[in-house]
Parts: structure tokens; sequence; C-alpha cells
């Protein structure tokens, strides 16, 4: 069977050259086992806007998976290959906030807890965040809508991001999120390389 993968960018803001630099090594290491299909935001004003509209995409061109890659991030070419070695639902990649003081990962493990030091293998968490994350896409009719949601509080403070809201949808559909640790020089781009 051959797979058509989705790349989805969403990007309300100007996309980092050394991510365009990791994403064009990524498609030149990855068309000759997949055939791809990039999707950049152009709809949705919101984070959560762009990422339904990128699935939408993938769905109308019948891709069979998903990889979202955020404009600023930097990550392996061979990223996506190892990514659908696992032939599981989701699987994210560990990477920190743009945050000088944070030394946890942008992953809650099983039980609740932020990571701060990695396993060895591939691991299941409650969620891990959708910088980098590979979703295949037979899942998503067991999911309720709407797959991307930010939960606010009464002040406007974000209480749950949309890729943790994603992550609790494919949890309650019955399928589970994972986290590969073994994809190393994961960047996410900002001021500073975090």
């Amino acid at each position: 069977m051959t797979f058509k993968v989705g790349i989805g960018i969403p990007c309300n803001r100007v996309i980092k050259p050394k991510t365009m630099q990791s994403l064009l090594e990524l498609v030149v290491h990855s068309v000759k086992e997949y055939e791809i299909f990039i999707i950049c935001a152009s709809e949705g004003y919101t984070i959560s806007e762009n990422r339904a509209y990128i699935l939408n995409q993938a769905r109308k061109a019948n891709c069979t998976h998903l990889l979202f890659i955020d404009d600023d991030m930097v990550f392996p070419k061979d990223t996506l290959t190892r990514l659908m070695s696992h032939k599981e639902a989701v699987v994210g990649l560990p990477y920190h906030s743009r945050t000088l003081e944070n030394k946890a990962y942008n992953i809650i493990d099983e039980e609740g807890k932020a990571v701060t030091e990695l396993p060895e293998e591939l691991f299941k968490v409650q969620h891990v965040g959708t910088g980098v994350m590979l979703i295949d896409l037979s899942i998503i009719p067991d999911l309720k809508m709407p797959y991307f949601f930010m939960e606010t509080h009464e002040t406007g403070f974000t209480l749950t991001g949309e890729d943790a809201w994603f992550c609790l949808q494919v949890r309650k559909a019955g399928h589970s999120v994972w986290c590969d640790p073994n994809i190393k020089d994961i960047k996410h781009l900002g001021d500073y390389i975090y």
C-alpha cells in the first residue's frame, strides 16, 4: 500500500528559514517512500482553526496520514520515516517550550505529570505537543469535534491548549498517544534555540 502523507504547516506568521530547510530535506528524503502533499494553513485566525483547516484539507486529498510541523521547528530529515515505522495512531516528539527556565518537555505522561527526563523507548502519554506530530487519519471518524480547541479560564488565560485537547479526543475515542524519544535534534526556534 502506498501511503499519502499530508505535511501540514500552521503558519500565521513567517516560516523560520531553518524550519524550511528541515522541511525540504525531509521531503527529499521521504518522497521515495511516500506520496507527499504539502498543506499551508491559508485559513483560520487561531492555531486551532489552522490545524482544523489542515486536517480537513488532508482528508479531502485522501491522505492516509498527516504530519504536523510547526513553522518554528527543526528536525532530522528521516523524521517522517521513523514516525511511520511505529504504525501508531498518534506519535509526537519531545521538545521544549520557548522558555529559558522550563526544563520540562511538551509532554504529560500517563500519570498526569510533566516529563523532565525521557525514557529510552517509545512511550505512551496523555498528551504531547503538535509541533512535530504524525496522525494516522483513519482514526479521525472515531473522534468528536472540535478536534482542536483551546479551553480558556474566565480571565482569558489558556487552560488547555489545542494540542492537549486533540490528544484528549484521541484517548476518549480509545486510541493511544505516543512519544518517540529517540528522534534527536528536535529544536524549537525563537530568539534563542530552546
